[in-house]
This record gives structure tokens, C-alpha cells and sequence, in this order.
């Protein structure tokens, strides 16, 4: 179950950082969940800082052990993840807004969104033995009552601002994992097809032509889905589709 055991932390450099210190000396059980109320020195994709005020948001890690899952086959955990974590950010809406709540989404492959704006991220490390995934440590980050940000952050939002009231984090916490073991059960139970289908259809832009940059240089384009390694497939307006690795191509995103 994700969340048994909690361990909870007032300050630490990194939850995935932590969490790898511990399992170096010896072993964490699958669902434990590493909670710190201060990250000083958070990591997103690719090495970048997430960056998020002491106290005020979810920071977290949780240990699993997905070794029915091939390597090669490795991106089924990232789109359970984001699609748990998707669905705590929409179950936390539909308790304020109903079935009207605003556009949320992931963007590719792993941010969660609120229309165009950044609620959370996350950042997933694998330790493979062998044929298997040993150990995953999935990093999240989840904006819940900051009301400020960084300058140096470009689209950020927090729950809090459409809530106009702090969330209790342990509460927010508790939410959370369940949202998060719902998803993993689901990839325990192989069903794939769904979270396939939830995940493309929860996609910024899936099947919608909107602006892209490749290299620097706008493209137009759709996007069909990712293929079995996650790389993004984008249809061109000349009818090719052409898939990319993470970085190699970026949203345009509004206002």
C-alpha cells in the first residue's frame, strides 16, 4: 500500500537523494513514502532545481519495487505516476468546482497542469537488476498552498489559488497516495490498455494541432501518443509522424 510507512522529515537536500542514502545501507519497503516539509535542493528533469517554499507544498518520494516490469518497458510506471498524481489535482478541483473544473493535463511526459500553468512535476530513477526493475524512486512535487513564486519559474500555480484556503498537507498527502495506488495497482494488475488510454487522452494537445519548437524553429503539429519508450509522437501537417526524446522538442504554450 503507498503511504505504509510514512517517514516524515522537517528538512533534507533531496527526497530521492534520502531515499537512496537509506536504501545504500539497506532496504525500504515497497509504498514507503519519503515526506520532507523542506527540499533545499530539489531535482526536476535533466538536473533542474525544483524549487518550491519550505512548509508550504508536497515533497515527497515513494519507494516501489516493479519488477514485473521489463526495462524496456519502464514508461507504464512514469504514466501511472503522473496519471495519480493527475487525479489527486482533479479530485481536489471537483471538490470546489464539480464536473466544471478547469482544463488539467499532463504535459509530456510527466508535469501536471492546470490550463497552462505548472502545478507539479516529477522525476523517476530506476536501479535495474538484470532483466528487471529492482527499485523505482518516484520523486513528486506537488504545488499546494505557495502563493508566490520564483521569478526564475515561468508558469507556476498552486491549489491554493483556486481554493482561496490552505490545504492540510497531511491531508493533501493521504489524498494523494491513495490517488497514486489506485494507478500502481492498476499497472500491478497489467492493465495497460487503460492507463495507455488515460494517458494519451490526458495529454496537452493529444489530437489537437497546436505550435511546437524543434531546435529552436516552430513547428506545427498533433500529437498521436507516445510510442512503448516514451518518446512523443507528433503528426506534421505533411502527414509524417516523427517521435522525439524528452527535450528534443517543446510545447508553445499561451498566456
Amino acid at each position: 500500500m503507498i503511504g505504509k510507512p510514512i517517514f516524515e522529515l522537517d528538512s533534507v537536500d533531496s527526497t530521492n537523494a534520502y531515499a537512496n542514502q537509506v536504501l545504500a545501507k539497506g532496504n525500504l519497503t515497497e509504498g514507503t513514502v519519503i515526506w520532507a516539509h523542506e527540499q533545499y535542493a530539489g531535482r526536476g528533469q535533466l538536473n533542474h532545481h525544483w524549487i518550491s517554499e519550505a512548509g508550504k507544498n508536497l515533497t515527497l518520494t515513494v519507494v516501489l519495487k516493479p519488477s514485473f516490469l521489463p526495462p524496456d518497458r519502464q514508461f507504464l510506471l512514469n504514466k501511472a505516476v503522473s496519471l495519480g498524481a493527475l487525479d489527486f489535482i482533479r479530485n481536489s478541483l471537483k471538490n470546489l468546482y464539480g464536473d466544471q473544473i478547469p482544463e488539467t493535463g499532463i504535459k509530456w511526459p510527466n508535469d501536471i497542469y492546470v490550463g497552462n500553468q505548472k502545478i507539479g512535476g516529477i522525476l523517476i530513477e530506476h536501479k535495474i537488476m538484470g532483466n528487471v526493475l529492482d527499485t523505482s524512486l518516484a520523486g513528486i512535487g506537488m504545488n499546494i498552498n505557495q502563493i508566490r513564486f520564483s521569478p526564475e519559474i515561468p508558469n507556476p500555480v498552486s491549489l491554493i489559488h483556486f481554493r482561496h484556503s490552505e490545504m492540510a498537507l497531511k491531508e493533501a498527502l493521504v489524498s494523494l497516495c491513495s490517488c497514486f495506488g489506485g494507478r500502481y495497482k492498476m499497472l500491478q494488475d497489467k492493465e495497460t490498455e487503460t492507463l495507455d488510454h488515460d494517458y494519451h487522452n490526458a495529454l496537452l494537445g493529444f489530437n489537437q494541432w497546436r505550435n511546437f519548437t524543434r531546435n529552436g524553429i516552430l513547428m506545427e503539429g498533433k500529437i498521436t501518443g507516445v510510442d512503448n519508450l516514451g518518446r512523443l509522437l507528433i503528426e506534421t501537417r505533411r502527414g509524417e509522424v516523427v517521435s522525439f526524446n524528452h527535450r528534443e522538442v517543446e510545447y508553445v504554450l499561451g498566456d
